[in-house]
């Protein structure tokens, strides 16, 4: 156990010489020695140059080797599947994205992901021998044992894709499975703009809205790994529907399909219909220019464009988006009291931008206490960051087991979990 207590305690403060070692953890300065030798020998630390000890010695300084091994950080979005490899002091070393083509169905994006995988571990040299851990971010909730998948709007066929197992056989290294909003909070909280806070909520409004929330510095998922699922808020009596859909109300209302669909219903438009446009002019719709540059479906950065040039039905769907946005994260801060809220996704990110200020003074208005609301720091990256963050632990823990067995790394069987709460990644 003395080994696995020196490496951490290595990893967390090196360099660090073994009379630093053996004052942290009072031990006999044999006993450090004989497992800081074992340590080099096994190659998870090495040398990192030498210090005064005292009368004219030197002493060696010891830091945890952080190319003993590699983990693999995936997310997969609803437009793009990112993938980063990094080593174990997460500095990437390599990343690639493919297109997602959820249209395609669950088991074509899982064989994608997969050969993406291999391609650039071949790319970058890196031998499957050499990594430790995979961790993925995914849409929806992933069931622990039964790996069925929930809640995931954009991939059909997704429910019986076995995200964990399928890699775990394929590669021989544990992965470990999260939802994609939730591996983005752990990126923002490891890397990005929440960095440090214990109480955090990430809010992604893209193709889907989610949320991924920290509480006491640990992820919340839920009786059913189901927290953060915003998008099933009803926050507007206009949003109250008669029965159940997997696309909730207000997902349905503040996505970036949603800001799309509305925009057209105002002007009496058919959804797939492509909007006319002036080319120069303060447009009021479609009236007011029968030809012109065409809205692409889906647009919705289009529909922020217009809004900013002074259109009146464009202003009025974006101002009414703002509002029921405000109103989510009122009741968000209303039951969980977080340090800091941050805004991710294209939509949430475009909406702090242009509203970010009208959002705080709703929220003021309505709870006792405001946290910070601020911009992703990692934007589009928070995802594939969070992700390695948690291959990064389960890679730790399985270099302790294999310390505290005196086995090799490679020689412990995949023993993980998968496991999910929310969905609607960019």
């Amino acid at each position: 156990m003395s080994k696995v207590r020196i490496l951490r305690l290595i990893k967390e403060n090196g360099p660090v010489s073994r009379v630093q070692l053996q004052h942290m953890l009072g031990l006999s300065f044999p006993a450090v020695a004989a497992a800081v030798t074992e340590l080099l020998s096994d190659g998870l630390i090495t040398p990192a140059g030498t210090v005064s000890g005292g009368l004219g010695r030197k002493a060696e300084l010891l830091e945890f080797n952080t190319r003993k091994g590699h983990v693999v950080g995936i997310d997969v979005g609803a437009r793009k599947i990112r993938l980063a490899v990094a080593n174990l002091a997460g500095n990437i070393l390599q990343r690639a994205e493919i297109p997602t083509l959820a249209y395609e169905g669950g088991p074509r994006v899982m064989d994608r992901l997969v050969t993406l995988l291999e391609s650039v571990l071949e790319a970058d040299n890196i031998s499957e021998s050499e990594l430790l851990a995979v961790g993925v971010g995914a849409p929806g909730i992933s069931e622990e044992k039964t790996e069925v998948n929930l809640l995931f709007p954009f991939i059909p066929s997704w429910e019986g894709v076995p995200i964990r197992s399928t890699l775990e056989r394929r590669f021989g290294v544990p992965v470990l499975v999260e939802n994609d909003v939730d591996v983005a909070v752990i990126g923002e909280r490891t890397w990005g703009a929440g960095r440090g806070c214990d109480n955090l909520v990430f809010v992604n409004v893209a193709v889907g809205a989610a949320a991924g929330i920290i509480l006491d510095g640990k992820l919340h998922r839920g009786a059913r790994r189901a927290a953060g699922e915003i998008g099933f808020m009803v926050v507007d009596r206009s949003l109250v529907r008669d029965s159940f859909s997997d696309q909730g109300a207000l997902e349905d209302a503040i996505t970036g399909p949603g800001i799309v669909r509305r925009f057209k219903a105002r002007l009496g438009l058919e959804p797939d219909r492509p909007v006319p446009l002036p080319t120069s002019g303060p447009p009021s719709g479609p009236a007011a220019a029968p030809e012109g540059v065409q809205l692409e479906v889906a647009d919705a950065e289009a529909v922020f464009a217009l809004a900013g040039t002074g259109h009146r039905v464009a202003q009025e769907v974006i101002d009414e988006t703002v509002s029921y946005l405000a109103m989510a994260l009122s009741n968000l801060i209303a039951v969980l009291d977080p340090e800091m809220v941050v805004l991710g996704g294209g939509v949430g990110l475009a909406l702090h931008s242009s509203a970010g200020e009208r959002i705080v003074e709703f929220i003021a208005r309505h709870v006792p206490f405001v946290p910070r609301i601020v911009p992703a720091k990692l934007g589009n990256d928070a995802g594939v960051f969070g992700a390695i963050a948690v291959a990064l632990e389960k890679a730790q823990e399985r270099l302790e087991r294999s310390l505290a067995s005196s086995a090799p790394a490679r020689s412990q069987s995949c023993s993980c979990s998968a496991s999910g709460a929310s969905s609607g990644s960019d």
